[in-house]
């Protein structure tokens, strides 16, 4: 990241060089603001034409739509009327999204050419004000492009109106139930962990029967989780003593991701919940980091960050590997206590190293079975394995590179068994060896980072091992969706590459790559796509370009500069 450094003879030269440069700063994000708000206004013609809910007729419908009611409705992708304009109203939004992308991105580099030092209380502002009013935007757009909300839903109701066990109780058990018919997943039990779904009791007392009342509950609690990640952000960044151009920066990098805006406040997915628990752990984590390392970690000092990260974990089992690398980053930190150096023993070191990790890892599985008993009471092991496997994203597929190879299988059919490409089509067909897939993965990324961590053992460097082991898992997980990237950018944002950091720069490419390809699976929200009928594009638009960015971004030369 190259820094801009201003060199004046006198001290009026100076102070007038850098209130110009404010003023850049300023009105460049005041007018990329703007224009970010209103390439999302015009996106939402397009979206409500194509997701629409027809039965949300909210006052704000017409005021929302005005700034893209100009837009076509039919491009003549095709000779069938419906699915051509089904694929006009695919494109337009996705093009509108580009553009906010670009603006975005513009946003960001503007900043990055600024002073590394100077006031930007006047740019966090305008970051503020714009990310509040677009999330408001997006919590009465009466559109959605996932039914999630309903799933949730109905978890609670299950609970609290049914008093039923969610992780054993459908909600095809209740059909008369008013989110019946809105519920994409009725006939599978609750995904989530014990935190989610008190989450999801606690916001059926507040819906009651309406679905209107459902989209605004979770959607006010998506906008409000996504405002504190990025106070966490904001807050994690200046903990680590960076540059206050590097806090807005990374403030702005998350807080204006057009993918984290539309599916933290439209959307109203958990996964930005279980990133507030994460930022907050991780800023429990740099705290402590910046007192006395002299002796190995106590108690008091790693349980906030170690319950934080575990209540994530038990919103959604994503945040286990994190969980995983802060018992390793635990155990490095006291294997290179500074209290060791005139004690260079190695039983010393081990003997600290298991009076810390053991105690954490007992007290955070001692908190997951807790929460769980009152779920698992009275009965089998044999029904609680059941629970984890039976719902439809541990033992189906959907938007992965397993998905593509089955639905292109379905269409052509397997090769003859004396082919040389039988094996492949077959093998990598079956669930069962993309979980292997997966595992294996999992595994290597973690004992690699058990490695990165034990060398430099520190926060951040858990974050970017942590970046690299989400980043892994999307690209081969069986089951995706683009709100899982969620996950990369709020750690992306709080990893901003120093210099010479040559991984660091590669990981923030591919994150950024990734949070804007994801969108590209809605190319294909209907069978019909206007771009070709080839089934390998659904994955490739997908995790093409990041995979691409990772490697380009790998390769370049780096700039050295100034530590920010």
């Amino acid at each position: 990241m190259k820094d801009v450094i201003v060199v004046t003879d006198s001290a009026k030269e100076q102070q007038r060089d850098q209130s110009q440069t404010k003023q850049v700063a300023v009105w460049g994000i005041v007018v990329s603001a703007c224009a970010l708000v209103l390439s999302i206004l015009v996106s939402l013609a397009p979206l409500r034409r194509l997701v629409g809910v027809p039965e949300l007729t909210w006052p704000t419908y017409k005021f929302l739509i005005a700034a893209g009611v100009w837009l076509p409705t039919n491009l003549h992708f095709s000779n069938d009327g419906h699915a051509s304009q089904l694929s006009t109203h695919i494109i337009l939004l996705l093009s509108c999204m580009a553009l906010a992308f670009m603006i975005y991105l513009g946003g960001a580099g503007l900043l990055q050419r600024q002073s590394a030092q100077g006031d930007y209380q006047k740019v966090m502002r305008v970051i503020w004000l714009t990310t509040l009013v677009i999330g408001l935007i997006y919590v009465f757009t009466p559109a959605m492009l996932s039914h999630d909300i309903f799933v949730y839903t109905a978890y609670g109701r299950i609970l609290t109106v049914y008093h039923a066990n969610p992780y054993f109780t459908t909600l095809a058990n209740f059909p008369h139930d008013p989110f019946f018919r809105l519920d994409d997943w009725k006939d599978a039990p609750a995904a989530y962990g014990p935190v989610w779904i008190a989450v999801c009791a606690l916001g059926s007392l507040l819906i009651g029967d309406s679905p209107d009342r459902a989209l605004l509950v979770y959607r006010f609690f998506g906008l409000g989780a996504h405002l504190l990640n990025t106070l966490l952000v904001m807050h994690i960044l200046r903990t680590m003593e960076r540059s206050p151009r590097t806090v807005t920066l990374g403030t702005l990098l998350y807080a204006w991701n057009p993918l984290v805006l539309e599916e933290s406040s439209l959307g109203a997915h958990n996964d930005t919940f279980m990133f507030t628990l994460i930022l907050l752990g991780i800023l429990f984590s740099v705290r402590t980091e910046r007192q006395s390392t002299t002796y190995p970690p106590g108690l008091r000092s790693y349980l906030p960050s170690l319950l934080a990260l575990t209540l994530a974990t038990l919103v959604k089992f994503t945040a286990a590997p994190m969980l995983a690398l802060y018992l390793i980053l635990l155990a490095g930190k006291a294997f290179s206590a500074k209290s060791f150096a005139q004690k260079p023993a190695l039983l010393l070191r081990l003997r600290a190293v298991l009076i810390t990790v053991i105690p954490a890892a007992l007290i955070s599985g001692a908190f997951v079975v807790l929460l769980y008993l009152p779920y698992w009471f009275g009965l089998s092991i044999s029904g609680i394995i059941y629970s984890f496997t039976s719902p439809p994203s541990a033992n189906s597929s959907d938007n992965s590179i397993l998905f593509a190879i089955i639905q292109w299988n379905h269409e052509h059919g397997l090769p003859p068994t004396s082919s040389w490409s039988y094996p492949f089509f077959y093998i990598f067909a079956l669930h069962q060896t993309w979980n292997y897939i997966n595992t294996a993965t999992l595994v290597c990324m973690l004992l690699v980072s058990a490695i990165w961590i034990w060398r430099s053992p520190t926060t951040r460097t858990m974050i970017l091992a942590s970046l690299a082991i989400l980043g892994a898992t999307l690209i081969v997980t069986f089951w995706f969706f683009p709100w899982y990237v969620i996950w990369l950018i709020a750690l992306m944002a709080i990893c901003l590459p120093i210099s010479g950091e040559r991984v660091g720069r590669a990981l923030v490419a591919f994150a950024l790559a990734f949070s804007a390809s994801a969108f590209c699976i809605y190319l294909f929200f209907n069978p019909y796509s206007s771009i070709g009928s080839w089934i390998g594009w659904t994955c490739l638009t997908t995790v093409g370009p990041p995979l691409i960015a990772l490697l380009v971004w790998l390769t370049l030369p780096i700039h050295q500069s100034i530590k920010n």
